[in-house]
């Protein structure tokens, strides 16, 4: 089995380049590769990481593979400019992974990682229909077993439940409440900042997930149960998230 992740940057699944896949030190994986990793390791006792298991594409490449999908969006369904941008990003790394899992024979999971960015004037279903869009573009490509990566607004919001000061990994959900906008009152960016004492750096970030100091199994914001409880139930049992019942599952789970 093979994991293919495809991020924003360094700060969240990390550095990689090219027009292909690629895993190994040609991946620079960042901290949210490594929350993927942990979660993995623990379901099949194995890390991904290490063992060159876990894959990346750029979002340059994963770009240029979207643009060319006709449609551009669900037929018969209304949506708007923004969830379009994200079933056309499912559909495209839905693609690739059926690529690589043809090219190397085994069976590949795409998760898809991108930033909620909600701002506290957006409406609060606005995290649930980017959640639903990717879900029904890996569907349509006939893909079962794909995993949204949704952070609510952000994924400093993850880090930070893990991280701040006071009660770390308790009451958290109040901070998928705070706004995405990093010009905003009290940003997150800060805030993590401010619990760690100093800027961070994606390296940083990503050794703080990788030792362990931020624990994916205690993390239990909404967002993350949800992506957490979709990809255990990918990696567990697989041959459950094939067909139509189970694609609609990864909807509103």
């Amino acid at each position: 089995m093979l994991i293919l992740v495809s991020g924003e940057g360094p700060t969240d699944m990390g550095r990689c380049t090219g027009a292909d896949p690629v895993m190994g030190t040609a991946f620079e994986a960042g901290p949210m590769a490594w929350l993927v990793d942990q979660i993995a390791e623990t379901s099949e006792g194995y890390p991904f990481i290490d063992a060159e298991l876990m894959f990346c594409v750029s979002k340059q490449r994963l770009s240029e593979v979207s643009k060319r999908l006709q449609p551009a969006s669900l037929p018969g369904r209304r949506r708007g400019k923004e969830t379009a941008y994200y079933f056309r990003n499912a559909r495209g790394l839905a693609q690739i992974a059926a690529e690589l899992a043809k090219l190397w024979e085994q069976p590949v999971i795409p998760i898809l990682f991108r930033d909620g960015d909600g701002t506290q004037s957006a409406g609060r279903g606005v995290w649930r229909d980017k959640w639903d869009s990717m879900c029904h573009g890996f569907a349509y490509e006939g893909c079962s077993v794909g995993v949204p990566m949704i952070p609510n607004p952000k994924s400093e919001a993850w880090l930070l439940c893990a991280l701040k000061l006071f009660q770390p990994y308790q009451h958290c959900d109040h901070i998928e409440q705070a706004s995405g906008n990093d010009a905003g009152l009290e940003p997150l960016k800060a805030q993590l900042e401010a619990a760690l004492g100093e800027p961070s750096t994606a390296a940083q970030l990503a050794e703080l997930v990788r030792d362990g100091r931020v624990d994916a199994a205690r993390i239990a914001m909404p967002s993350f149960v949800e992506f957490r409880h979709r990809l255990q139930a990918v990696l567990a049992a697989p041959e459950k998230s094939r067909g139509e019942q189970s694609a609609h599952g990864c909807v509103g789970q």
